[in-house]
């Protein structure tokens, strides 16, 4: 049995697709390819004006957080903020203001790190004055209300102002601890 030409061109180009459609999949399914970003941590969306709000049980506000604009990272879910503003409310323990340049935000947002000029403002209650915090590095937990930094850091106040080596802060129960190199500058209350 003779085939012509007319039956072999179809069957090849059949062919050609399947090869080409074989290895289209192979290179869409690859860690490197497809997207041709070879692993970057490249932004998957951004939002600009950013404002959330998180709730208690009883949908009062715990806490705020602003940005100017956020980039969210779908390699490791992670979001970077431009000019976050952090607040934690907190009726009985007062409340705790923190801005930076940058903050990064955790996958699920159990840990922010603020990095840049980072200024914690802490209001005044009962008989602790205000205070401000100002250093280049700020990590905060929020479901732990616990802030810490190992960067050097000043602290001021109505009576006092002090320097150390770093800090670790419960925003709930006012406790300030600091680390290394502390130096301090009390002023007494006339």
């Amino acid at each position: 049995m003779t085939y012509k030409p007319a039956f072999w061109f179809p069957i090849s180009i059949l062919a050609v697709l399947a090869a080409l459609s074989l290895w289209l999949q192979y290179a869409v399914k690859s860690p490197n390819g497809g997207a041709g970003d070879n692993g970057a941590h490249i932004a998957d969306y951004i939002v600009d004006n950013l404002h959330a709000v998180q709730t208690n049980a009883s949908g009062k506000p715990e806490n705020t957080l602003s940005a100017g604009k956020l980039q969210h990272f779908m390699d490791d879910d992670s979001s970077l903020l431009d000019t976050p503003h952090f607040t934690t409310i907190d009726p009985k323990s007062g409340n705790v203001d923190v801005r930076s340049n940058t903050a990064l935000v955790t996958s699920k947002g159990e840990k922010i790190t603020f990095t840049g000029q980072v200024v914690l403002l802490r209001d005044s209650l009962d008989n602790q004055d205000p205070m401000r915090l100002t250093t280049d590095y700020l990590e905060v937990f929020p479901d732990q209300h616990l802030m810490r930094t190992n960067r050097p850091v000043a602290v001021s106040g109505a009576q006092v102002n002090f320097t150390a080596g770093g800090l670790v802060l419960n925003d709930q129960t006012r406790l300030l601890q600091l680390t290394r190199h502390v130096k301090a500058r009390y002023a007494p209350i006339h």
